[in-house]
């Protein structure tokens, strides 16, 4: 019996230091008024008080995303997630889940890139009212 108490005792440290955990971010978007231009949003990260600040090994599980557009979707339009590393997923749509960062640092920030190829000005411009992300670690 005291052998079994034992076994369950390690089997419990081992699952609160493979604790998961999420953090998310929203940030006000970009406004595209020409196309040939690339533009990068503001960097979405954990807060400083966020608990994947004192895990520095965290890991990246799955990233969900959200992209709120203002009007229609030009013609064209790019989207990229990109980390620190210049590591880069395309989005093809206005949200969604990845699992393209899989393994990463859960404290790296991460941006949007927004292109629309061509040249010249857009009829409209590109109005990104909000880019959230969620990112799950481990």
């Amino acid at each position: 019996m005291r052998r079994v108490v034992i076994m369950l005792l390690g089997s419990l440290s081992l699952s609160a230091m493979a604790a998961t955990g999420s953090w998310s971010d929203t940030r006000h978007g970009v406004t595209l008024q020409n196309r040939g231009v690339m533009m990068s949003s503001a960097a979405l990260a954990a807060t400083n008080s966020a608990p994947v600040r004192q895990r520095t090994s965290a890991t990246i599980t799955s990233i969900s995303w959200k992209v709120e557009l203002l009007g229609a979707r030009p013609a064209g339009l790019q989207v990229q997630l990109c980390n620190t590393q210049n590591h880069c997923v395309a989005l093809d749509a206005e949200g969604g889940m990845t699992k393209s960062f899989y393994g990463q640092a859960a404290i790296s920030p991460l941006r949007f890139v927004y292109f629309v190829p061509g040249a010249g000005a857009l009829n409209t411009p590109l109005r990104v009212v909000s880019n959230q992300v969620i990112v799950n670690y481990q």
